[in-house]
């Protein structure tokens, strides 16, 4: 006999291939919902009941990474210089917490959550202001700055009439001849602390940018040089100078007069930073400026020429640096500084239509970059303007803009630099057309030009997708704000620029030649 039995596995099969589908369907789910955070251009953090991290996207992920290390292994107490339980309540004022670390500033939003069959948890919204609160201290020390030397101006035009006339008196005394040689010593005292005083009117009036300026273009080169000669004679053995340049022709419009003034008081700074001796270091480039690499939020896109002075002395206190332009505020002892010397030195920058930077520390020396605007070369005529544009050789670019002028304004320009174009009002039209027309040869599409923030998908989603499908394609991202560090600091292989809006033309055919070519040598077949 045989014997055997059968079981009906059915529903069982059934339930397996449902719970599959389910687990995929939850799956898919995760990835949108991750993908929708990271769309999100704020930190967004999900803590458990017991602060560990739940889920956290990209910016978060930075933002963690800065306020606190170890996120990721253990429960969070402290974010920067906060308990986190302080955070997890209402803020004294507004809807934000302040949080800082060193050099960064932040602010931090907290809302409970209520898990499906867990304790409570929390969701933190973090938002990187440092570049604005940067940007506002910077605003503010410039208005402070302004009203000072609107101040300033008055008295000392009025000052120097008062000294004009006490100058004139004491010349006019100093020619009777039959003075006798004590009251010429001491007419000499006075005419003497009278310049002292009429210098110290000039610093003034250069900080209030009061001092007329006649400009013509200058090429600061010989000026540098001849100004380290001088004081390789009036310095000290004990200081080592130094200078170089990147080439022959920086040239500004500038005033030789007030700039070797600019310059000397910068050597005397650093003279007295480094009393027992050390390096002082004067370096002249030039620098192709844009949006996004600009050193300082003043500064323009464009052509300047930075002029750099370091020393190895003793640095400034960190609570000074946001005074050291102030007239009359001085780290030096009680009668061994004006404080008009880096006031003046602000003036003349000033005047010129330049912008100063400082970098210090205690004990570790201090470095001035200035920025002038360079001195560019004849513009062509605007008839002529389009046929410099960089070209195109028929590559087919994506253009990827939920706005429809916008987006066709975009087709109509690169268009007519001989690009052939498509159009997408978001990233998942997009991603249809890649597939649709493929990617590369003659037919396929060689570059998207993608706005950051669209519907349905975004730019930030659109090059995710991309990247996770590792498709050979580059992109250049349209954005209207100020990218943040984490934006800027993206690594992927298929971001290959940035633009900022409002597009400037040239700006952009120079972005798109740089692209096409970026991309082209990412993504060329391995030989």
């Amino acid at each position: 006999y045989t014997q055997g039995t059968l079981y009906d596995v059915t529903n069982r099969k059934n339930a397996e291939i449902e719970s599959e589908r389910l687990l995929s369907q939850i799956q898919n789910e995760a990835r949108r919902i991750q993908q929708l955070l990271d769309t999100v251009p704020e930190g967004v953090i999900l803590l458990d009941a017991a602060r560990n991290v739940r889920q956290v996207n990209r910016l978060g992920q930075g933002d963690l990474n800065t306020l606190a290390p170890g996120w990721d292994s253990s429960p969070i107490h402290h974010l920067g210089n906060r308990f986190l339980d302080e955070l997890l309540t209402s803020p004294p004022r507004g809807l934000w917490h302040e949080v800082e670390t060193p050099g960064r500033a932040f602010q931090v939003i907290a809302r409970p959550f209520e898990f499906s069959a867990e304790p409570e948890g929390w969701v933190l919204v973090i938002r990187n202001i440092t570049l604005q609160r940067e940007a506002e201290q910077r605003e503010q020390q410039q208005e402070r700055l302004a009203t000072v030397g609107q101040l300033a101006a008055g008295i000392a035009h009025d000052f120097n009439n008062i000294m004009a006339v006490i100058v004139l008196y004491t010349q006019m005394l100093n020619s009777i001849s039959d003075l006798d040689e004590r009251a010429h010593r001491h007419l000499a005292t006075i005419a003497k602390q009278a310049q002292a005083a009429t210098d110290l009117i000039v610093q003034i009036l250069d900080f209030s940018r009061s001092t007329p300026l006649e400009r013509h273009p200058l090429n600061l080169v010989p000026l540098v040089k001849e100004a380290v000669k001088l004081w390789e004679r009036t310095l000290p053995e004990s200081i080592e100078l130094k200078m170089d340049y990147a080439e022959n022709d920086l040239t500004i419009d500038g005033e030789p007069t007030r700039l070797n003034q600019m310059l000397t008081n910068l050597a005397l700074n650093a003279r007295d930073a480094m009393p027992e001796g050390g390096t002082l270091h004067l370096a002249l480039d030039r620098m192709e400026i844009t949006s996004k690499t600009a050193p300082l939020p003043e500064l323009t896109p464009g052509t300047w020429i930075r002029l750099r002075v370091m020393d190895t002395g003793t640095g400034i206190p960190t609570e000074a640096l946001p005074h050291i332009f102030d007239p009359f505020f001085t780290t030096k002892e009680r009668g061994k500084g004006s404080g008009l010397g880096l006031a003046q030195v602000y003036g003349i920058v000033e005047a010129h239509e330049g912008h100063i930077a400082v970098e210090a520390e205690p004990g570790k020396g201090a470095t001035f970059a200035i920025y002038f605007p360079a001195v560019e070369e004849a513009v062509p005529m605007k008839n002529e303007a389009v046929s410099t544009l960089p070209q195109g050789k028929g590559e087919v670019i994506l253009i990827v803009e939920d706005n429809p002028a916008l987006r066709i304004a975009l087709i109509d320009n690169l268009t007519a630099l001989n690009y052939r174009t498509l159009g997408a009002s978001n990233g998942r039209e997009a991603l249809a057309l890649i597939e649709e027309q493929g990617i590369g040869g003659e037919e396929g599409i060689a570059l998207l030009l993608s706005d950051l923030v669209m519907p349905e998908m975004g730019g930030m989603a659109l090059l995710y997708a991309i990247h996770d499908r590792a498709w050979p394609v580059g992109v250049i991202l349209l954005t209207g704000h100020p990218l943040n560090e984490d934006l800027t600091n993206l690594s992927f292989e298929e971001l290959v620029g940035w633009q900022l809006k409002p597009i400037d033309l040239s700006t952009l055919a120079e972005v798109i030649m740089q692209g096409l070519a970026t991309s082209r040598e990412r993504f060329a077949p391995s030989a």
